[in-house]
This record gives C-alpha cells, structure tokens and sequence, in this order.
C-alpha cells in the first residue's frame, strides 16, 4: 500500500540546498570580480594600443608628425595632439582641418581619453626616451617614435589594476605591442 501524504521539500532540505547556493556565491563574486578587473585592464591597454597605432598611421596619412601626452595616477588620461605649426606648413594645414588655428601657437587636440571610461585601471610610469619623459611623437616620413632632438625615440606605459600589471611598450621604429609585467593576461611576458 502507497502512504498518502504531503510531497515537497522539509525545512531541513530547503536550509541544505540554500547553505549550498551561498557557498557557491561566495566562491564565485571573488573570481568574478577578478574577471572583471583583468577585463578592463586589458580593454584600457588595447586601446591605448590601438589609439597609438591609429596615431603613426595618421602622421604619415597627414604628413605632419602627431603626439601623446600621458597623465599618470589613478585619475589618468592620455591626449592625442598635433604640437604647433609654422606658417605654411603641412602640419598648419592640419591644424586648421581640425579647427585649430593654421599658424597655432598652442598644440591642437585630437582625441583624449581618461580614466573615466576604465574604472579599476591605473597608469603608472610613462617613460618615453624623450622630453618630456611622458611624451611620444611619431615622424611622419617612417612613422617611427622620434624625440624632439630627431634621433629615434623608445618607451612605454604601465597600466595596472588591484592584480594585474601590463605595459604597452613603443619600439624605435614605430612598433606597439603589449606585454605582461604581472598576473596572467594573455600577454606574453615582458
């Protein structure tokens, strides 16, 4: 004979299956949040990566040699910039494309970036072989990394997260690459 009765969970199953469920959760938030830290790192280093690669390809499309100036902190930011003109030049032309002034005294900003866009990130060390330390130029004529002196220019940047550290690192001839200083990103090491 089958025992009539109430089917369903007992208290004691219901207080297992949810000792369980918080067990997991608490093993899952940290990874996760770990996850997502790694990810904005990496997003931050990428675009960085690609805004300077865009950089020397646009100073040999517009045949006038552009900048980045680097912010370091917590509260970072790079800009992207054509430095001052002389009268004439094609570098002046550029200016007043981008609404600057053709005969500019003052640099004519491009693009910026902050921070803002990577909450978590920070920017540590910019050093550029050059002066100022936190800038780098790209000549227009091979599109590699100069100083203001002309001869070729080398550096990098770090970008680091509570975990993780990479460095996008500028070579003479122009090249951009990313490398991992510290935790695993997927880069190869430095």
């Amino acid at each position: 004979m089958k025992k009539l009765g109430s089917s369903g969970f007992s208290l004691i199953e219901l207080m297992i299956v949810i000792a369980i469920m918080g067990i997991i959760a608490a093993l899952a938030v940290p990874s996760y949040q770990d996850m997502i830290a790694r990810n904005r790192l990496k997003q931050a280093a990428e675009g960085l990566k690609s805004d300077l690669q865009w950089m020397r390809a646009e100073s040999i499309k517009q045949s006038c040699n552009l900048r980045a100036s680097f912010t370091e902190g917590a509260n970072w930011s790079y800009q992207i910039y054509i430095p001052p003109a002389a009268a004439g030049s094609t570098c002046a032309l550029q200016h007043a494309s981008h609404g600057c002034p053709a005969a500019a005294t003052a640099n004519c900003n491009i693009k910026t970036v902050s921070s803002a866009q990577y909450a978590g990130t920070k920017m540590d060390d910019p050093d550029f072989f050059s002066a100022p330390e936190t800038v780098v130029e790209f000549d227009f004529r091979r599109g590699e990394a100069r100083r203001s002196n002309n001869s070729l220019s080398h550096g990098s940047v770090e970008m680091i997260s509570s975990n993780y550290e990479v460095k996008v690192v500028v070579a003479p001839v122009g090249r951009v690459r990313i490398c991992n200083e510290a935790g695993s990103t997927g880069y190869p090491n430095c």
